[in-house]
C-alpha cells in the first residue's frame, strides 16, 4: 500500500507539470479553459487507472491466500480431493479475475486521451510488472497443481496395494467364510465411499456452475446509442417512450460485464440519456475532438434501476 500510495503521489506530481500553462505565454482564454478541462479529465483517468491497480493488488492477494490454503489442506492428512478440488477452482477463478482486470487496465490506458508521456509509460511499466507477475503465479499455480496429482497419485498406488493385499488374502483364508464375508463387506464400503466422493464432486462442480453463471448475469447489463431514427427504425423509442414495447430489436443492443466496462465511447457532439439513470452515478466527457464519452462512475447505483442503457446522440 505504501508502494501504491508513493505511484499514485508521483502520478499526481506529474499531472501537474503536464498540464501546467507556461509563464510569459499568450495563451487565450479558450486555451486556458481547455488545459484546465484536460487536467480535469488526466485526474479522472488517473483515478480510474489506480482505481483498476488496487484492484489488481488485491487479486493478487487473494491469489497468495488461497495458495497458502491450497498448500495447508494438500498437506493435511485425511483432506477430502473435493475441498482441494474447491480451492484450486477459486485459485484459478481469482487468477483468470485479474487477468481480465489487467486487459481492462490496458484498455483504459489506451483508451486514455489526456495522459502525458510520462505518466503513460509509468502505468506501461506497471502494467508490464503486473503481467510478469501473474505469470509466476501461474507458474506456482502449474507446480501446486502437479504437486496435488502426485499426492493422488500416491493415495491411488496405495489403495491399489490395499486392494492387492485383500486379494491374497481371501486366496490364503479361502476356506475361512467369516473372513471372506468381512472383505467383501470393507469392499463394499470402499465402494460406496467411492461413489459417495464421485457424486460430492459432480454437485460440487454443478454449484461452482451455478454460482458463475448467476454472477455473470447479475453483473450483465445492455446498452445502445444511436439518433432518434435509428431507435425508432429498432423499435427502442416509440412516440416519446423508451422500451415500452416488448418487439423492440435486443439483438441492437451491445451485452457488457458492468464490473470492467465503465468507460463508453458515443463518437457525437451530442448526447442525452433516455434511460433512467441516477445523476451522481456517471458523467458525460468531451474530448479534443468535443465528441462524449459516458463515463459510469458508480457501476452499481447506475445500474441499480435498469440493466438497460438507451442513449440518443446526432
Amino acid at each position: 500500500m505504501k508502494k501504491t500510495s508513493l505511484l499514485i503521489m508521483a502520478i499526481c506530481a506529474l499531472l501537474a507539470v503536464a498540464c501546467q500553462p507556461k509563464k510569459g505565454s499568450d495563451q487565450t482564454d479558450a486555451t486556458i479553459d481547455s488545459l484546465r478541462q484536460a487536467l480535469a479529465q488526466s485526474k479522472s483517468e488517473s483515478s480510474d487507472l489506480m482505481g483498476t491497480i488496487d484492484q489488481i493488488q488485491e487479486g493478487f492477494r487473494k491469489i497468495s491466500e488461497a495458495e497458502g490454503e491450497v498448500v495447508e489442506l494438500n498437506t493435511e492428512g485425511g483432506t477430502s480431493r473435493e475441498d482441494i478440488v474447491k480451492k484450486m477452482t477459486a485459485l484459478q477463478e481469482r487468477l483468470q479475475q485479474n487477468r481480465e482486470l489487467i486487459n481492462s487496465l490496458q484498455e483504459q490506458l489506451r483508451s486514455s486521451s489526456q495522459l502525458n508521456d510520462n505518466t503513460r509509460r509509468t502505468f506501461e511499466n506497471m502494467i508490464a510488472q503486473f503481467e510478469q507477475q501473474l505469470a509466476e503465479k501461474q507458474q506456482t499455480i502449474e507446480t501446486l497443481q502437479r504437486t496435488i496429482e502426485q499426492r493422488e497419485a500416491t493415495i491411488a498406488s496405495q489403495a491399489g496395494q490395499i486392494s492387492d493385499l485383500n486379494t491374497s488374502v481371501q486366496q490364503q483364508q479361502s476356506q475361512i467364510n467369516d473372513l471372506q464375508e468381512s472383505t467383501e463387506r470393507q469392499s463394499q464400503q470402499i465402494q460406496q465411499q467411492q461413489t459417495a466422493i464421485a457424486e460430492g464432486q459432480r454437485t460440487a462442480a454443478e454449484q461452482s456452475q451455478r454460482i458463475a453463471q448467476q454472477e455473470a448475469e447479475m453483473n450483465t447489463a445492455y446498452y445502445v446509442f444511436g439518433t432518434k431514427s435509428e431507435l425508432k427504425k429498432q423499435g427502442i423509442l416509440q412516440r416519446g417512450d423508451v422500451l415500452r414495447s416488448s418487439s423492440y430489436n435486443r439483438d441492437y443492443f451491445t451485452k457488457i460485464d458492468i464490473r470492467v466496462t465503465k468507460l463508453i465511447k458515443l463518437y457525437s457532439k451530442r448526447a442525452e440519456l433516455l434511460t433512467n439513470h441516477p445523476a451522481g452515478s456517471y458523467v458525460l466527457e468531451r474530448d479534443a475532438q468535443k465528441q462524449y464519452s459516458l463515463r459510469i462512475t458508480d457501476p452499481q447505483a447506475f445500474w441499480r434501476t435498469s440493466k438497460h442503457l438507451v442513449i440518443e446522440v446526432k
